[in-house]
């Protein structure tokens, strides 16, 4: 499968912003982790948007930062996967916390945030986008099924779709044993023919046998941030081949040729 990258999209603490963090990822500034600002997604109406989480933000900043230079009809035309492992721990953090009183009572809107699309809803309705929208969670496999499912929408009738992965650590309520994480969220625009704002060609393979995703020292064990080497690739306008693991017994052999 081959699709070209045409914008990108990046939010992480110390990270905010591809273009502002091309220097750290190209290694002329050294990295460090700084909380990212405060957001709220002004393109949403006054009730959904004071519904929004954390996870939702990140969510919506990174989608939106993707398609900071495209119109509202370009916009509103792309079908959109959102990718995230975990899923709103802080709301099924409540929510599990609320069934364990004696009168549980669940609040509405974490209900209505609590299911795994919630994002990708606030995108399509602030956006007025009534194109397919998708929500996937793969586990230590998300990378690679996030790449595939993204790169098999395109085709001659949707051209373009923007993919958005992200996680943020777990609520300690759901998980005691907190691993290494800290939030990290990227986005980008495939297309399936080049175009004059082609950054760089994606050309994916399905192999059998097992692999080890990309590690990297600045977002801990954060599944999402495994993308990060292939970004610093793309930053430096460099090539290379990345393994991702699909599942127990397939991987994904991923080369980037920068343009």
């Amino acid at each position: 499968m081959i699709a070209y990258i045409e914008s990108i999209g990046l939010q992480a603490p110390g990270l905010e912003g591809w273009q502002n963090s091309l220097p750290i990822l190209q290694g002329q500034t050294p990295y460090e982790s700084l909380p990212l600002s405060k957001y709220s997604p002004q393109f949403l109406p006054a009730n959904e948007r004071r519904r929004t989480t954390p996870t939702i933000k990140l969510a919506l900043r990174t989608a939106q930062e993707t398609v900071q230079n495209y119109s509202t009809e370009d916009i509103a035309s792309m079908p959109t996967l959102f990718c995230c492992v975990d899923g709103d721990t802080e709301v099924s953090a409540k929510m599990t916390h609320a069934t364990l009183q004696d009168d549980p009572m669940i609040s509405p809107i974490h209900f209505h945030n609590s299911v795994h699309n919630a994002p990708a809803g606030y995108w399509m309705i602030g956006q007025g986008n009534q194109q397919a929208a998708s929500a996937i969670s793969a586990g230590q496999y998300q990378i690679g099924n996030s790449l595939v499912e993204a790169m098999t929408q395109l085709d001659e009738t949707h051209s373009k779709v923007l993919l958005v992965v992200y996680d943020l650590p777990i609520d300690p309520i759901i998980e005691s044993f907190q691993p290494d994480i800290q939030s990290f969220g990227f986005g980008l625009i495939l297309t399936v023919q080049k175009t004059e704002k082609s950054i760089a060609q994606l050309n994916l393979s399905l192999n059998p046998g097992r692999a080890s995703s990309p590690q990297n020292n600045w977002c801990g064990d954060n599944i999402a941030a495994q993308f990060l080497p292939a970004l610093k690739t793309i930053a430096r306008q460099q090539n290379d081949t990345f393994e991702y693991p699909i599942s127990e017994a397939l991987y994904a052999t991923l080369s980037i040729s920068t343009l």
